[in-house]
């Protein structure tokens, strides 16, 4: 069986994924699509594109698969992983976005994120955390799952949603921000 922790070392993982045979290549598909697919439905808005990119996204795994060298892999499964969905979103949204925006959309520095690295630490329950979510604005929440539920960096959300660096932190802090309100009215 190809179960796999996203925090295991890739290089161990990749080695046994080199010598899987199609069943059990097609159980790692299987296994991390879903998770693929919710990321790059973030980055289409649409679902046969989201659809494409993750597809997108597996042809690459396993092109790079052929070449890289497992014992020389000394990251977490999830940090190899994650950057093919991200290049895939960044394929996308070459051919069918609009430049990204050079100046940022918001000023970070007016709320302090350009300096925001603070992770939130849920501790009052998932149900309370999801009403919360559900009131953010759309980009926000986008954001917010993103980097705590995918625990992408912020270059990598960056990418998906197609936005400066700058943009997404300023994003992400008044996530944090009404999420972290929300949560204290209970």
């Amino acid at each position: 069986m190809m179960r796999s922790s996203l925090h295991q070392p890739a290089g161990p993982f990749l080695a046994d994924l080199k010598k899987a045979d199609e069943e059990r290549r097609n159980e790692f598909v299987w296994v991390h699509q879903e998770k693929f697919y919710s990321i790059a439905f973030v980055a289409t808005g649409n679902e046969k594109k989201a659809s494409d990119v993750v597809g997108t996204a597996f042809v690459n795994i396993f092109t790079d698969l052929k070449t890289v060298n497992p014992k020389k892999m000394d990251m977490p499964l999830w940090d190899w992983l994650s950057e093919f969905i991200v290049q895939a979103c960044e394929e996308h949204h070459n051919k069918f976005s609009p430049p990204i925006p050079t100046a940022p959309r918001t000023d970070p520095s007016a709320d302090g994120s350009a300096q925001m690295d603070w992770e939130t630490t849920i501790i009052l329950g998932p149900q309370r955390v999801k009403r919360c979510l559900v009131q953010l604005p759309d980009e926000q929440r986008k954001v917010f799952l993103l980097r705590h539920h995918f625990q992408l960096s912020y270059d990598q959300i960056a990418v998906v949603v197609n936005q400066a660096p700058e943009t997404v932190k300023a994003w992400l802090f008044r996530a944090r921000v009404q999420v972290v309100k929300c949560l204290g009215r209970g």
